[in-house]
């Protein structure tokens, strides 16, 4: 496929997609069992089977057979193969749909570093997600929602996507790390009754640091995909002809 032909969806968009996707999996796991018991009139193990079976098989199928989710048809887009633009196969939508659960977050943040704003599950199963192209044709507009190939300043040398990737999470580990101990210092010497063994925040503070740590996490992605943190640091590329080997 000629990339840069293709409109990608945002990392925004499939966020609110994925959101949409998890609460109809909720509903679901909630309503089957009472919906066999109901039926049956006493528990069995089928309500077990239908309990677990949509939310391991439902996009797998979907993504197979119509190309998207609920949430994804909501906002426009779509699951294509990256090489023939066609639908993926169902091994293959399983495989990237576990591997999505997996690793979640983690997973999605990789569109921040790939040129194709592709997940990791998308690299696994060769897929791009991208804008619906029937919403595209009611509406040309909604083409402006899209994303195209990522591209790099010119001046500038930049690591591979894997290793700026690859920084990011060597980065995250011990900036984690660091923010933990200074949360349960702050909380030791200004939260009256906090103790370690009972590592009980009040709700209110609890919710601001887990934004707080989103936050981290973001801006250190957004760092490494652009080349700014130490290990995977982007190059002048002027510097780089500039060097011994290339003047010899």
């Amino acid at each position: 496929m000629d990339g840069s032909q293709v409109l990608y969806a945002t990392l925004p968009r499939r966020i609110k997609a994925s959101i949409i996707d998890g609460i109809v999996l909720l509903t679901l796991f909630i309503l089957s069992p009472m919906v066999i018991h109901f039926l049956l009139g006493n528990d069995t193990g089928l309500s077990a089977v239908v309990m677990f079976a949509p939310p391991l098989f439902l996009e797998p199928f979907l993504i197979t057979y119509l190309g998207f989710t609920l949430g994804q048809y909501i906002f426009g887009i779509q699951v294509i193969r990256a090489d023939t633009g066609g639908k993926c196969p169902l091994m293959a939508s399983f495989g990237r749909y576990c591997t999505k659960g997996l690793l979640g977050g983690l997973s999605m943040v990789y569109m921040l570093f790939s040129k194709k704003h592709q997940a990791i599950h998308d690299h696994l199963a060769k897929t791009l997600v991208v804008l619906s192209s029937e919403k595209i044709k009611q509406n040309p507009d909604f083409s402006n929602y899209g994303e195209r190939e990522q591209t790099f300043e010119g001046d500038y040398s930049y690591p591979s996507a894997l290793k700026r990737f690859v920084f990011f999470f060597l980065w995250l580990i011990p900036v984690s790390i660091v923010y933990g101990f200074i949360i349960e210092g702050a909380a030791l010497l200004l939260l009256p009754g906090y103790t370690i063994e009972t590592e009980k925040l009040p709700n209110g503070i609890d919710t601001a640091t887990d934004l707080i740590g989103s936050l981290i996490f973001i801006a250190l992605a957004i760092l490494a995909s652009k080349g700014y943190l130490p290990g995977a640091k982007r190059k002048p590329k002027a510097l780089e002809n500039n060097t011994p080997d290339s003047a010899s």
